[in-house]
């Protein structure tokens, strides 16, 4: 045989090889979504080289989500709302505010009578009870970061200003609950409990009333709420004397239509019912069902309505002509794992409920993008609206941050031999979430381990490409 056909022979092997490996990958990436598939590459030397052994573990993608167990059990979930823009909004009493409280006031939530919270008062306030904080938005911009709230800054803006209704400045608070344990099902049906307490005030504490361990549900369709277990101290507008503690009352605190959570994302933000829902007021101030200048009309729930008939504040949770635009409910942020939070959900844009305003197409979506997420790690706001009030004073807009499964950008990670303990081709923090986004982490690790195979060989000679000439 004459030298230059063994050197035709000897290239096209090598081209022969070199598909093979890529073929081989290929086919390797499309089996990596149903098993984990071990790929072994050799390729034989000179006489004074061993085969080059290369192993490459992909992982299973049915891997379960963040904050999930196998069982779909959530163990650690968190709950970030706002309740309302009007909750950190200035008072209708002039120099006072509205604010969130961590717990209950005090020791035992009694301030022994309705009373605007003074200096001296202090005690009663608290940033943190538990699994519960109240968390505000400090800086704007890029700058944007959440802090614990304090007794001195419950009634200031992310500028350090004191609130103001009539120039749009609102505390950007809003309350977070982590330790949440329940399920979420494949079909999207979602069921989570946190324990712990929050308290709503207004009128600088003349009236406030709390929330205990609420709960979540969610039916495969998205159709639920948000549940609670109401207390306080209720008086009256018209005799501040009267103070006499309520009996505890579990409720819906806001209701949710068509608002389903993709069982594969680390969770999303849901737009409660109230555009449209009628309520019934009896005696007090009747609904309006007009749309106001700025928002919608509408209502909370009526049980929850009901219940502040007793408060002595039932005004405030549906449409009546005054700062309508700031009352309809915050959007409710729900991380299955507190650890890979979607940050905070923003204000809340009235959803079109089941009572007057229709359904459908006309609905806001279902689930809110997550916003992007503060230098703590637990949903940073900004300027644009992470967090109830964003300087706007109204109630309208939703965040519009990227799907996080839209696949993102990541870097290239190749290595000779990975551990099949479990260890991730690509680091966690660089791989998109939900299934496609693991989908294509696979496929990306493979190609880039086939590459490498493909370059080795060139270096060390084994491989060529078929038009150059190879010495003898």
């Amino acid at each position: 045989m004459s030298r230059a056909t063994r050197r035709r022979r000897s290239a096209a092997t090598s081209a022969a090889l070199a598909l093979t490996l890529l073929l081989s990958a290929a086919t390797t990436a499309s089996a990596a979504t149903s098993a984990a598939t071990s790929t072994t590459a050799s390729a034989a030397t000179s006489d004074d080289q061993g085969p080059l052994l290369l192993t490459v573990t992909v992982p299973e993608d049915g891997t379960e989500p963040p904050g999930q167990g196998e069982d779909g059990r959530l163990t650690n979930a968190e709950l970030r709302w706002a309740v309302s823009v009007q909750a950190g909004s200035e008072s209708h009493l002039a120099g006072q505010c509205n604010f969130l409280v961590a717990g209950r006031p005090g020791t035992d939530g009694n301030t022994g009578g309705g009373r605007i919270w003074t200096a001296a008062d202090e005690d009663l306030y608290h940033g943190r009870s538990g699994d519960v904080r109240v968390l505000r938005t400090v800086g704007r911009g890029a700058d944007a970061a959440q802090r614990a709230a304090t007794f001195s800054t419950r009634c200031t803006s992310p500028d350090g200003r004191p609130v103001s209704y009539a120039a749009g400045r609102t505390t950007g608070a809003e309350v977070v609950l982590t330790g949440g344990t329940g399920t979420r099902e494949a079909d999207g049906s979602v069921r989570i409990r946190w324990t712990g307490s929050f308290t709503v005030v207004f009128y600088g504490g003349l009236v406030y009333w709390w929330v205990t361990d609420p709960e979540l549900r969610l039916d495969s369709a998205g159709n639920g709420a948000l549940t609670g277990t109401l207390g306080g101290y209720g008086t009256d507008q018209q005799d501040m004397t009267r103070w006499e503690p309520l009996p505890s009352t579990r409720t819906s605190l806001v209701t949710f239509t068509g608002r389903r959570l993709d069982p594969d994302s680390r969770g999303g933000h849901l737009v409660p019912d109230y555009c449209g829902v009628r309520a019934s007021t009896g005696d007090r101030v009747p609904q309006l069902r007009e749309d106001p200048a700025g928002s919608c009309w509408g209502s909370f729930p009526q049980a929850f309505v009901n219940f502040h008939q007793l408060v002595g504040e039932p005004e405030f949770w549906y449409s009546t002509g005054t700062r309508d635009e700031i009352k309809t409910p915050a959007n409710v942020s729900v991380s299955f794992d507190a650890a890979e939070s979607v940050g905070s959900a923003g204000p809340g844009n009235g959803g079109t409920g089941t009572g007057g305003g229709g359904s459908g197409a006309d609905n806001p979506p279902a689930a809110v993008p997550p916003a992007t997420t503060g230098p703590e790690g637990n949903g940073g706001g900004s300027s644009s609206g992470a967090g109830p009030g964003s300087g706007s004073g109204t109630g309208g807009g939703t965040t519009t941050t990227p799907d996080p499964d839209t696949p993102a950008s990541f870097l290239p990670v190749a290595a000779a031999t990975l551990d099949a303990a479990g260890a991730a081709l690509i680091p966690d923090g660089l791989i998109p979430g939900g299934a496609t986004g693991r989908r294509l982490a696979v496929l990306t690790a493979v190609l880039l381990v086939a590459a490498s195979v493909a370059i080795l060989g060139f270096r060390q000679g084994w491989l060529v490409l078929p038009f150059r000439r190879r010495d003898p």
